[in-house]
């Protein structure tokens, strides 16, 4: 799951989403990139689903999206700079402050100390290994 870090970015409007469909089973929280309005999975992208999660599932580590679900899908070019917080099975399990985090082919989130841009630079620990804070770099 990824959230804003802050109200402000909320209350500001910084809400540089495009609306997709997901192209087939994924989670809440998966990078990748969006074409002709389908949400596909994949390696070093620079967009996440951002889906405002419901029901039983909602705040466990994994909230599934099944194919064909509409998504909200966070473009993170648009954020270069500003901080994010990142939760769930997405992360990488050792993951600590200075990682650089950049998307697997399966929507996950992988370390890579030499990563390209886009990828989420980890400021902060949040709680007992709950979650991140993260910088995104997209340039």
């Amino acid at each position: 799951m990824v959230k804003f870090s802050t109200i402000g970015q909320i209350e500001h409007g910084e809400y540089p989403f495009e609306d997709a469909v997901a192209s087939a089973d994924t989670f809440n929280g998966a990078y990748g990139e969006v074409n002709g309005g389908k949400f596909t999975v994949g390696a070093n992208k620079g967009k996440v689903i951002m889906q405002i999660e419901r029901g039983d599932d909602e705040y466990m580590p994994t909230y599934k999206i099944v194919k064909g679900e509409h998504v909200r899908v966070l473009d993170l070019a648009k954020l270069n700079g500003k901080m994010l917080e990142v939760y769930g099975d997405e992360l990488p399990a050792d993951v600590a402050k200075g990682d650089k985090l950049e998307s697997d082919a399966e929507g996950k989130l992988v370390k890579n100390s030499s990563a390209a841009a886009p990828y989420l630079e980890v400021t902060a620990i949040i709680g007992n290994k709950l979650g991140v804070e993260v910088k995104v770099v997209t340039e």
